[in-house]
């Protein structure tokens, strides 16, 4: 049975939902007077590879989680916080549980449906990336924190890539991804020596989603690795721009 419906509590609260043969655990963050007589902004957050398990607690403990734990009243929003099996990489199946997790906060939260934002770090940004190329009449805005689009290579030559992505056939999913998201307004935080996801990829969409006309912000830190979450999460500039992104019908 789903998990019943709660308007008196704030803060992190652990929800179940009914997957597949069983219960999977996911967290909802509810701000401080929220209220179901108005309609609140939403975050999707999709979590790195460290973050996987089934407790529903290690996504909300770093990066985005610990940003709304030191400065809640920074985000004035529902934040919704899935979490995939414990291993390294998102898959598409895990993509499409993420979406049924956010329509199931939607259904028992008061949601405004035109300020849904997605936000992923490291594998979860990657599979940010596909969500937003699959759903992007769901999302009004997205923050895309060191991730990649196109998988890792081996000597210049593509290497074999189990991650998620929307290439379909012979497409190259840089440009597939342009296009699909062209509208959609996109803030990219990336590492300039990043040795996980190098950072020539993300100036490869940023390129390509200019040359297209999209909507687009960059920052590229310089003399930082992998670890650029607190940078971007942390921001009060990042937020009050998120928030003021609304989806146009």
């Amino acid at each position: 049975m789903d998990s019943v419906k709660s308007f008196m509590n704030s803060g992190f609260i652990t929800r179940s939902i009914r997957h597949g043969r069983g219960q999977r655990l996911y967290q909802v963050y509810v701000p401080s007077g929220y209220t179901p007589e108005r309609r609140w902004p939403v975050i999707l957050f999709l979590h790195g590879a460290g973050e996987g398990g089934n407790d529903a607690l290690l996504p909300t403990e770093y990066q985005l989680g610990s940003a709304i734990r030191r400065n809640p009243g920074r985000f004035p929003c529902l934040v919704v916080f899935p979490q995939i099996r414990r291993k390294s990489a998102w898959t598409t199946a895990d993509i499409r549980f993420a979406m049924k997790v956010l329509s199931h906060a939607r259904r028992d939260y008061s949601v405004d449906p035109d300020r849904i934002y997605l936000t992923g770090v490291s594998s979860g940004a990657r599979a940010a990336w596909t969500a937003l190329s699959l759903h992007p009449e769901r999302f009004a805005a997205a923050l895309v924190v060191c991730g990649h689009v196109r998988g890792p290579s081996r000597n210049g030559d593509p290497a074999p890539d189990t991650a998620p992505f929307v290439a379909g056939g012979d497409d190259d999913p840089l440009d597939l991804l342009a296009t699909r998201i062209r509208d959609i307004p996109v803030w990219i935080f990336h590492g300039d020596v990043d040795p996980v996801f190098p950072v020539e990829d993300a100036r490869d969409v940023v390129a390509l989603l200019q040359e297209r006309g999209g909507t687009v912000r960059y920052t590229e830190l310089a003399g930082f690795g992998h670890d650029v979450w607190d940078v971007a999460y942390y921001s009060e500039v990042v937020a009050d721009w998120l928030f003021g992104q609304s989806r146009v019908p």
